[in-house]
């Protein structure tokens, strides 16, 4: 009887129209900001251009960033393409987003190095983005790359210059866009 209640809970509060409607202020059911839709997810080429992404946690997996994969998209997301790369040599690379206003991260596909291709990832769905542990690198990229005060930091070009500087990155965009 009582899973039965719960259940029928849940399911009154997926059809109620507080999920679908927006206030003014854009804030969902308790209180969580709803993202808009997301634009279709279109996979950047194999990765060339890495940059690395400076984490003050020191670990054997070393992380970078494909610069060109670096995309801003509405709802102030960003797209890129994560390399994981161990000291021997193997690597893992994955097409991710992190939306800046949510503090979200999510994985849209995998890179198969013996077909050169992509693979989606099905069901992959947003992530809270923790402060450390496994995720540490998206926290790293949340924080200190590309977003600040729940916005995007500027361009894709001025995103990845914030990866090579590292933590001599200002933490405003003063030097980035007024200095090129």
């Amino acid at each position: 009887m009582r899973t039965t209640l719960l259940a029928g809970l849940l399911l009154g509060l997926g059809s109620s129209p507080l999920t679908h409607a927006q206030s003014a202020d854009e804030s969902g059911l308790f209180g969580a900001k709803q993202s808009a839709a997301e634009a279709p997810v279109t996979f950047p080429r194999a990765p060339a251009d890495l940059v690395h992404v400076h984490i003050t946690a020191s670990g054997a997996l070393q992380f970078y960033v494909d610069r060109g994969s670096i995309s801003v998209e509405p709802g102030q997301t960003v797209r890129y393409t994560l390399v994981g790369k161990t000291p021997d040599g193997p690597r893992n690379i994955s097409y991710e987003a992190i939306n800046c206003a949510t503090r979200q991260w999510k994985l849209y596909g995998l890179w198969n190095d013996a077909s050169q291709k992509w693979v989606a990832a099905s069901g992959s769905n947003w992530q809270r983005i923790p402060e450390n542990g496994a995720t540490r690198v998206h926290s790293t990229l949340y924080s200190d790359d590309f977003c600040h005060n729940r916005a995007v930091r500027g361009t894709p070009a001025d995103l990845a210059r914030r990866i090579e500087m590292g933590l001599h990155a200002p933490s405003d965009n003063s030097l980035l866009t007024n200095e090129r």
